[in-house]
């Protein structure tokens, strides 16, 4: 399918040089005739726009590097035209960093093969992964090590801590539990 938003995509990219986050783009094209064809449930209307919008993105960051090796950044808060010398000047873009998304987005059977129920789970993921990353960043904190402390230095801490807190050499149980708790999740 030709996605019919990636001329007035570029159009309106090429006005923001300071670049757009997507609910912008999705905002500005609120009432465009391919959004008004979409599911009546809220939640796949709601992926489909975000489908159709992120496929448009991604078919002219393609587009663009390969016909005027010009890159277009893509992140979830903003999206902007770089020229190939800020690409090489940046250490956070890179083409092929989006490779994953990218294959994603521009498959339509992606898009065609999600029903509702899908989103939901998709969404259900999310919000587990969401709360998973602030466990972890408190299981660090209980472990008092620091977020990018390799396998090794969890284990001595575990180690070092749960026979400090340890009920049986005069600990507190609460913070034993805590403890094991911690390395559970981080192990």
């Amino acid at each position: 399918m030709n996605n019919p938003l990636i001329p007035e995509i570029l159009h309106l990219l090429r006005d923001q040089s300071d670049g757009i986050s997507e609910y912008e783009i999705m905002q500005a094209f609120a009432e465009h005739d391919v959004y008004s064809a979409l599911a009546e449930e809220d939640q796949l209307a709601l992926f489909q726009k975000h489908f159709i919008t992120m496929n448009a993105l991604y078919e002219l960051q393609h587009q663009l590097w390969q016909d005027e090796d010009i890159f277009l950044e893509v992140s979830p808060l903003k999206i902007q035209i770089v020229t190939s010398q800020q690409v090489s000047e940046s250490t956070g873009i890179a083409v092929s960093a989006t490779e994953k998304l990218s294959e994603y987005y521009r498959d339509w059977n992606n898009f065609n093969n999600t029903s509702e129920a899908d989103v939901i789970d998709l969404l259900g993921n999310f919000w587990q992964r969401f709360t998973s990353q602030d466990k972890r960043q408190a299981a660090y904190e209980v472990l008092e090590i620091e977020l990018d402390a390799d396998i090794h230095k969890i284990k001595e801490s575990y180690r070092r801590l749960a026979a400090q807190h340890h009920p049986d050499k005069g600990g507190e149980q609460a913070m034993f539990i805590r403890v094991r708790q911690a390395y559970e999740i981080l192990k």
